[in-house]
């Protein structure tokens, strides 16, 4: 078995997960039916439990603010949605419109949210994971959605303390 530890917060607006970025292996010991191993898991998983719960309200608020702002399309979780590659404009260069991209999108779209995933990875200290999800209405510019990751990054590094 592998597995990561770590925990997940979904709230209305997000979903996120922070983990130690490491993956482990492990074989189950002889005659274990699997609780010693969810065991550790647990055990290994709850300081990460412990700071989503420090950082939620931080959170919450800032993804109320983004909502309100509308500066981000955000549509609650709650929705059904769909998964297209496109629907993150990738505006790098400004100058340069990615028509082949914009035409997969409508192609594919059937009008529902689409979800946005982001890795944040890079953003936190000791290798550790971020995964950030969350659902737009529309297709959203790369820039956009940086200070977003960037806000998450930032409220969770000002809730790490006990880790």
């Amino acid at each position: 078995m592998s597995g990561q530890a770590g925990a997940q917060l979904d709230s209305e607006y997000y979903g996120l997960f922070v983990g130690s970025g490491i993956n482990v292996s492990y074989a189950r010991p002889p005659g274990d039916d699997g609780t010693a191993i969810g065991r550790y898991v647990r055990e290994k998983s709850a300081p990460y439990e412990r700071w989503l719960e420090r950082a939620r309200p931080a959170l919450d608020a800032f993804f109320a603010r983004l909502a309100a702002e509308q500066r981000i399309p955000l549509v609650p979780l709650s929705e059904p949605s769909e998964e297209i590659h496109e629907v993150i404009i990738e505006d790098v260069d400004s100058s340069v419109v990615d028509i082949r991209a914009e035409q997969r999108f409508r192609r594919y779209h059937r009008g529902r949210p689409c979800a946005v995933t982001l890795n944040g990875s890079g953003r936190l200290p000791d290798f550790q994971t971020l995964q950030l999800r969350f659902l737009v209405s529309t297709r959203v510019r790369r820039s956009a959605l940086e200070p977003v990751l960037q806000g998450v990054a930032d409220i969770l590094l000002r809730a790490r303390s006990g880790l």
